[in-house]
């Protein structure tokens, strides 16, 4: 009784250990920092011909690749990606000549395979760079490559799960010369002036084989910089790519990623802001400038934005612009500043905004705001263009000055009070009715 207690209690505990450590490494438990590496064959070769499958490490079968082929001339030189003890550096049936290093401070063995030659032995310990072999197409192989992979423990000798995909696990530079390499990655930034990712990709996505986590780095190469990591199975934002790399956003990262090792779940749901906006607010001295501000954000194309001033029931006053620009941000200073001009508004009660539109056909109103130009009186009474609660000359004398031209300072409610037969239009037709009225309101 006592020995089946303590059994049960040794099982609770070992439950209760794997729990804890699945909590602190929930991805594995061999996961680890960014580890730089040098590329493994002469840097010249770099053309992959099968990638990693993450399926070997449910079926560890050879119909699941557990590496990568990278194609290169027979008899070039192999390297040592990471410094480590070379234990095995001989024939392995299909894997041809090949040599096995391992790595006690990574917790992972490298495996390169079908060498024309070995270069070094079991129990040397070889530096990073070092040349270890050579290219050649020995063993299971239909021509010169390296099969060069990443696995955790061996089995008799031979590589066995887990495996690990080497364009993920390791950070790259190019510094193939012999001895000990730099570990800092390769400061070039191909692409980054000259783009060409677009929109088309844009999505949210989640890694597809990926085992510990996809490497979000510096540019658009996998020689630049790590500067985050994407978790297996974790779900990220493209906001554009090329079929090859994308921009990503994930946990406060940006950067780029392969879009080999990612797969689409959802288009972008509409999400358009505006920051640093200036808007007119208030009474406004008449013939004032007013700066227009507003970085406008999208994570879809914006295909349209418009606004500007409009009269208070919304009405268009001539003071509206509009653009279409095709982009995910957008500058309302760049054009609309230039468009609106406010020192030409004459008196009266004013709504300034700006609607913005994506390819989704979203529309949002980003700005809304309203302002006053000059002394505004409200005029209550058709005809009372004076706003004193009657009509009297002094009303005629002032429709008369505005279609004579002479009244500069004709609001809008004025406008409207003067369109005395209802037609939308203010001329001398509304000046015969204004008449007729004052002289009806003074019998």
């Amino acid at each position: 009784m006592i020995t089946k207690t303590k059994r049960a209690a040794a099982v609770i505990a070992a439950l209760f250990m794997i729990l804890t450590l699945m909590m602190i490494y929930p991805f594995g438990l061999s996961a680890h920092a960014a580890a730089y590496a040098v590329w493994p064959t002469e840097p010249k070769f770099r053309n992959i011909t099968t990638y990693f499958d993450a399926a070997r490490n449910v079926n560890d079968v050879s119909g699941y690749h557990n590496g990568i082929d990278i194609e290169a001339d027979g008899g070039s030189n192999i390297y040592a990606a990471v410094s480590g003890k070379v234990v095995a550096a001989e024939w392995m049936d299909a894997y041809g000549y090949t040599v096995i290093i391992q790595h006690p401070d990574l917790g992972v063995y490298t495996f390169y395979a079908h060498a024309s030659q070995v270069l070094t032995s079991a129990g040397a310990q070889v530096n990073q760079g070092d040349v270890i072999a050579q290219v050649g197409s020995t063993g299971n192989s239909s021509g010169n490559h390296l099969h060069f992979g990443i696995c955790d423990s061996l089995q008799a000798g031979w590589p066995a799960r887990t495996y690990y995909d080497p364009m993920t696990f390791f950070t790259y530079s190019d510094n193939n010369g012999g001895g000990n390499s730099s570990n800092a990655p390769s400061s070039s930034a191909a692409n980054k002036s000259d783009c060409n990712c677009t929109e088309d990709y844009a999505g949210e996505y989640t890694t597809k084989g990926v085992v510990t986590y996809l490497n979000i780095r510096a540019d658009h190469n996998t020689s630049s910089a790590v500067v985050g990591e994407i978790p297996a199975g974790a779900e990220f934002i493209v906001t554009k790519g090329n079929g090859e790399w994308a921009h990503v956003e994930y946990n406060g990262k940006t950067g780029f990623a392969s879009m080999a090792y990612m797969e689409k779940k959802a288009e972008l749901k509409s999400e358009i802001k505006i920051d640093n906006v200036t808007a007119p607010e208030g009474t406004l001295e008449k013939g004032k400038t007013f700066s227009i501000k507003g970085n406008i954000t999208s994570n879809l194309v914006l295909t349209k934005v418009y606004g500007g001033v409009y009269f208070r029931d919304g009405e268009a006053t001539s003071q509206c612009a509009e653009a279409a620009p095709n982009t995910i941000k957008y500058d309302l200073s760049a054009y609309f500043d230039k468009n609106i001009a406010f020192n030409a508004l004459g008196n009266g009660e004013y709504t300034y905004k700006i609607v913005a539109e994506d390819k989704s056909g979203a529309s949002v109103e980003l700005v809304k705001s309203d302002f006053t130009i000059g002394n505004v009186k409200t005029v209550s009474v058709l005809g009372d263009l004076n706003n004193d609660g009657k009509l009297n000359v002094s009303d005629i004398v002032a429709l008369q000055s505005y279609i004579l031209g002479k009244s500069k300072d004709f609001t809008k409610e004025q406008y409207l009070a003067s369109d005395m037969n209802k037609d939308g239009a203010v001329d001398i037709f509304d000046l015969t009715e204004l008449k007729r009225a004052v002289v009806k309101a003074t019998e």
